[in-house]
């Protein structure tokens, strides 16, 4: 065959060259390297076409009877003749012959619009035998399906394998992505080829733990594929693919198995939506099986290859497991639709072999006939999330079931530690006696409460110590020699005589021994509390001492700042009872007596102030009633805010300054003013709710204003009650510099006044204008003269709390 003189390895006699127009040296080596990879380029794809031509060679001469050389001259006519590609052509021949894949079911999310995921099934029973009257469209995705696997099958790396992939021509659209990952020993996806990624991409996939939300770790976990159309579906199930540098509209995950282990993932995305009919489907599926056979040779030529698991597995694993003193086993999981529902036993060690009733040892044993309740509640769950994180974790302890011709009263604990490697877990357990977890939690004990033990044998001379007692000792954990008579040394001087005493009590006369000593040394600043307990023989002769030493340092001094809280406790609670005292005194000075009341001209007043139910509060409320010269009479109620004795004797400045203002003939709104000024000035942390009045009996005037939201009520002699007309101010302390008004009004003979503080109708959680209400209704109890059926008419119908104050003064007008 004659060569042309483009096509490799042809001859070309070069023709003369001008000089003059010669190209420089680099651009003639960059053209050659163009050329170069050109060719090289052409050379694989030819490399991996071969495959699907040979088979379809092979196919015509089984069916035309004729030699290769012939075979291919009919495949170049074919080509000509259709205007198609070679290897198409044979790629069509081959899938006209060849079975159909039997591609294992995808699994698929619901998709959000129609037509947006499919699910893909094995063939039925009905499905179209190979070869057999199948329609044209369904030969054509066997071609291509036998021409991507051919071109699999050729490639030389991961990378390869991707890119025949993501370049060929098949009956879904071009993948944005491609990329196949192998699984470590660990259960990470290391990225192994990929196409149509960035580098940064890879970077991102180069190590994906298993536990990461991705289509790949999804796959290989359930072990089956899947595909997802719709982008909101992706977002919702695997919102880590964004974080791996892929935004995706649909995506395509599909395990590879070799045999029944699961080496690693072929994973495809596309940047648009897509939509694949059944068959489609089916055959996209069926990329994992060429896949994992490529993958499985790859890695089998890599050192550190899980490809060859199956096999060399077999020869180091048992070798690894005997070198383990604790029973160890390699488990293998059993899966059944979709779900871990055991683990075999694939290899176990000598140990765990002896651990195991020889009936539950054969080539059948499982997890959950060895270890049935331990097994199902403990292991199996433990296991899978193994399985399924890629780390490690420490299982139990957990009680196990006796055992037949066991004591019952032995009880029997398991601990267990496993990992995975690849797709199996190793466990290492151990079976023992529950005291020796109790032996742990008597040093874990020991440690916390700063207490160590001892045992001296009287014929020794150095006792037996636990951990701890070293440790408080020595300053560490390790076992030092201790000689008895070493011991002193930690006792202060002043203490060790008399401790010397007590231990020859416990040596001769067999007393137990209970003392604190102050310590000295290494100790020195540390109390100890020691006890020991002699053992005696059978003639009454000490023996032994066993006992314990414990650090109570940190007990005594608690106990010394608790001591010294109490007294100052005592001490506080002395103060505030002698202030509450004053305050309670202070507070009945203030009110005024009956001779004083009785002393307003043409008036009848009574009052009453309600304090706080509990016994150890007064708060500041007060009222007051006064002659003043010319016939006037001044009427006060009051409150100021907070309790105690500090408010009682703002309430008595309070008293007497109003007193002294009203006899200086100033008005109500006056007093109220200067009031103000005066508690702005001298208790600027300090306010108070007033309503002060002045009546003149010859007139029947009265006037009146009000620091706070209290307006008195008027209960008129027909029956008729309101409120007074007037403005109210704020309270006294507010402000400085407020000017308070007065109003005036004439009363009728008869007529009752109920003044009061805006507690009675200001409580928390109390409506305003339903406690004015209650108020305006209280006639029928004001017609006995009784203020304290007023005030308890009140509080009882505004279901007031028993901590709350208020003061009220009921006055009626005589003539």
């Amino acid at each position: 065959m004659r060569q042309r003189p483009d096509e490799p390895g042809s001859a070309v006699t070069p023709g003369p060259v001008d000089e003059a127009h010669a190209p420089e040296p680099n651009e003639a080596l960059a053209a050659l390297v163009t050329k170069l990879r050109t060719e090289l380029a052409g050379v694989r794809t030819a490399m991996r076409n071969r495959a699907v031509i040979e088979q379809a060679k092979g196919v015509l001469v089984e069916r035309l009877g004729v030699t290769p050389d012939a075979a291919f001259d009919h495949l170049l006519q074919l080509s000509q003749r259709a205007n198609i590609k070679l290897v198409e052509v044979a790629a069509s021949v081959v899938g006209a012959t060849a079975p159909d894949p039997q591609a294992a079911p995808v699994t698929t999310a619901p998709a959000r619009q129609p037509g947006g995921a499919s699910k893909i099934r094995r063939p039925g029973p009905g499905a179209s035998a190979p070869g057999k009257n199948r329609p044209p469209a369904h030969e054509a995705l066997q071609a291509r399906h036998q021409l991507i696997s051919s071109r699999i099958a050729a490639s030389g790396s991961f990378d390869e394998a991707a890119e025949a992939i993501g370049t060929a021509a098949a009956s879904w659209p071009g993948p944005a992505t491609v990329l196949i990952t192998l699984v470590e020993p660990a259960g990470a996806h290391r990225l192994a080829g990929a196409y149509g990624m960035s580098a940064h991409a890879r970077r991102a996939w180069q190590q994906v733990p298993p536990q990461v939300a991705v289509p790949i770790t999804r796959a290989a976990r359930d072990r089956t594929a899947l595909l997802v159309t719709d982008s909101q579906e992706i977002a919702d199930q695997f919102p880590d693919l964004a974080d791996q540098g892929l935004d995706a509209q649909a995506v395509f995950a599909a395990p590879l198995l070799d045999g029944d282990r699961v080496i690693g993932t072929l994973g495809l995305s596309w940047e648009r939506r897509v939509d694949l009919d059944a068959d489609t489907n089916r055959y996209l599926s069926a990329l994992a099986e060429p896949v994992a056979r490529k993958a499985a040779e790859l890695a089998a030529r890599a050192t550190a290859s899980p490809a060859g698991t199956d096999e060399d597995s077999a020869t180091w694993l048992p070798i690894v497991l005997e070198t383990l003193v604790h029973p160890a086993a390699v488990l293998a999981p059993v899966w059944a639709d979709g779900q871990v529902v055991d683990f075999r036993i694939e290899h176990a060690n000598t140990a765990a072999a002896e651990l195991i009733s020889p009936a539950r040892a054969g080539q059948d044993a499982t997890l959950l006939t060895a270890y049935p309740r331990v097994g199902s509640e403990l292991l199996l769950p433990g296991l899978v999330g193994v399985l399924h994180s890629g780390g490690p974790r420490r299982l139990g302890p957990a009680r196990l079931s006796p055992t037949a011709g066991a004591d019952p009263a032995i009880s029997q604990v398991m601990t267990a530690d496993a990992s995975r490697v690849w797709d199996r877990a190793v466990m290492v357990w151990r079976v023992h006696d529950e005291s020796e977890l109790i032996h742990s939690q008597l040093l874990d004990a020991e440690r916390i409460a700063r207490i160590g033990s001892f045992r001296w044998e009287l014929e020794r001379a150095e006792p037996h110590c636990s951990p701890q007692l070293y440790r408080m000792y020595f300053g560490d954990g390790q076992r030092h020699p201790v000689r008895v008579g070493e011991l002193a040394g930690c006792v202060h001087s002043d203490d060790l005589p008399a401790l010397q005493d007590a231990v020859k009590r416990t040596l001769v006369g067999g007393e137990q021994l209970s003392w604190e000593v102050r310590g000295a040394g290494r100790l020195a600043g540390h109390r100890l509390h020691i006890v020991a307990q002699p053992e005696l023989d059978g003639a009454g002769i000490v023996t032994a001492i066993r006992g314990t030493v414990q650090d109570v340092t940190n007990q005594r001094v608690m106990e010394s700042r608790l001591r010294r809280a109490e007294v100052a406790l005592t001490t506080q609670r002395r103060r505030v009872d002698a202030e509450l005292e004053a305050a309670q005194a202070l507070q009945r000075t203030l009110l005024p007596s009956e001779p004083e009341l009785g002393a307003t001209e043409g008036l009848w007043v009574t009052g009453r102030c309600r304090n706080s139910a509990d016994p150890g509060r007064v708060d500041g409320d007060w009222y007051d009633a006064c002659a003043l010269p010319g016939g006037a009479s001044l009427l006060v109620v009051g409150d100021v805010a907070g309790s105690g004795l500090a408010a009682m004797t703002t309430a008595a400045r309070l008293r007497y300054a109003v007193r002294a203002y009203a006899a200086l003939d100033m008005s109500p709104g006056e007093i109220l003013s200067a009031v103000n000024t005066m508690l702005c000035v001298l208790e600027p942390e300090r306010t108070a709710t007033l309503v002060v009045a002045r009546y003149e009996a010859q007139d029947h005037q009265l006037r009146w204003a009000s620091a706070g939201q209290a307006a008195p009520v008027r209960y008129r002699g027909d029956g008729r009650a309101e409120l007074l007309p007037g403005p109210l101010g704020l309270p006294v302390g507010v402000v400085a510099q407020v000017t308070y008004s007065d109003t005036a009004l004439e009363l009728a003979s008869g007529d009752r006044l109920l003044l009061y503080t805006d507690s009675l109708v200001g409580t928390r959680g109390t409506d305003l204008v339903s406690a004015l209400d209650v108020l305006l209704g209280a006639g029928a109890h004001v017609g006995s003269d009784d203020v304290e059926a007023v005030v308890s008419h009140v509080v009882e119908s505004l279901q007031m709390g028993r901590d709350a104050d208020m003061g009220a003064m009921l006055v009626r007008v005589t003539n």
